[in-house]
C-alpha cells in the first residue's frame, strides 16, 4: 500500500525516475546511438510556449529545442551539430508521443508517416561526416564547419538581440529577411582569409564582427558558401523528407511536432 509523501519526497522520486527514463537516439554526425533522457511535460510546455513569440516564432522554438537536446544528452562529450537536430527531434518525439505523425500538405491534404520506419531509412542512407569545405574567390578563402548546437544558440541570440533592440520598434519579417539569410550563412564560417590576413570565428571574435566582414565580401562568395552548406545539410534534408511524401511537402520541426495528431 502506497504511503502519503511530502511534495519534496515525491518530486525527488520523480527526478530519480526521469534520470533512469532514457532512450537510445541515433546521432548522424557521430554515426552511432547515444543515450538521451526522455522528454518531460515541462520541456513540452517550454517548446509550446516558445512558439508563441510571433516575431521570432521559429527561432525561439529552435533555441529552446537546442537547449533541451543538449540537456537531455547524457554524454556531454558529444558535440551535437545543427544537422543532427531534425533526426534527434523526430526520435525524441516518437519516444514521447508515438511513431505516427500526420504531415499537412496543400489543399488540406494529410499524409501519415511512421517516424520509426523513416528514421531507419535515414540511418541506412546516412552519408556520414562531411569534411570541412573550403570556399575560394580570388584572394578570399573561407573554411567552413557545421556548427554545433551551442554555436547555433549563440548566433541566434545575438541575431535576436540585434534586430529586437529598443530602437528598432516593432519588427516585421519583411524587414529582416536579409538579416536572417546572412545569419544562417555565417554560422558555418570557421575562418576568413583575405591575402595574408586571417580571422577565426572561434578566436574570441564577436558575432557582429563576423557578420560585418561577411557582408562586405563579394556576392559570389555568398553563393558559393550557400552551395557548400547545402551539401553539408544533406542528412538534415533527408531527415525532413520521407520518400513517401510529395516533393513539395516535408516534415516541419516546430511546436506542432510535439503535440498529438488529434
Amino acid at each position: 500500500m502506497a504511503k502519503n509523501s511530502s511534495y519534496k519526497n515525491i518530486l525527488s522520486s520523480i527526478n530519480d525516475l526521469q534520470a533512469s527514463d532514457t532512450v537510445s537516439v541515433y546521432v548522424p554526425s557521430a554515426a552511432t546511438e547515444i543515450t538521451f533522457n526522455s522528454l518531460t511535460v515541462k520541456q513540452q510546455k517550454l517548446l509550446l510556449q516558445s512558439s508563441v513569440d510571433t516575431e521570432f516564432e521559429n527561432l525561439s522554438f529552435l533555441n529552446t529545442l537546442n537547449e533541451i537536446i543538449l540537456t537531455n544528452c547524457t554524454d556531454k562529450r558529444v558535440k551535437i551539430l545543427v544537422t543532427d537536430k531534425a533526426l534527434i527531434a523526430l526520435q525524441l518525439r516518437s519516444n514521447a508521443i508515438g511513431s505516427e505523425l500526420t504531415v499537412d500538405g496543400e489543399n488540406d491534404d494529410k499524409y501519415k508517416i511512421d517516424i520509426d520506419t523513416h528514421v531507419k531509412h535515414v540511418i541506412s542512407n546516412n552519408p556520414g561526416s562531411t569534411d570541412v569545405v573550403t570556399v575560394e574567390h580570388g584572394p578570399i578563402t573561407i573554411t567552413c564547419r557545421v556548427p554545433d548546437l551551442v554555436t547555433d544558440v549563440k548566433y541566434n541570440k545575438q541575431f535576436t538581440k540585434k534586430v529586437k533592440g529598443p530602437k528598432n520598434g516593432k519588427v516585421k519579417i519583411n524587414d529582416i529577411i536579409g538579416d536572417v539569410y546572412v545569419s544562417e550563412l555565417v554560422k558555418f564560417i570557421k575562418t576568413v582569409t583575405v591575402g595574408e590576413d586571417v580571422i577565426d570565428a572561434d578566436d574570441g571574435v564577436s558575432v557582429s564582427n563576423i557578420v560585418e566582414i561577411f557582408e562586405n565580401l563579394p556576392m559570389q562568395v555568398s553563393n558559393k558558401l550557400a552551395d557548400a552548406i547545402k551539401v553539408a545539410r544533406e542528412i538534415e534534408i533527408t531527415s525532413l523528407n520521407p520518400p513517401e511524401l510529395p516533393e513539395d511537402v516535408s516534415i516541419s520541426i516546430d511546436a506542432g511536432l510535439f503535440t498529438t495528431n488529434e
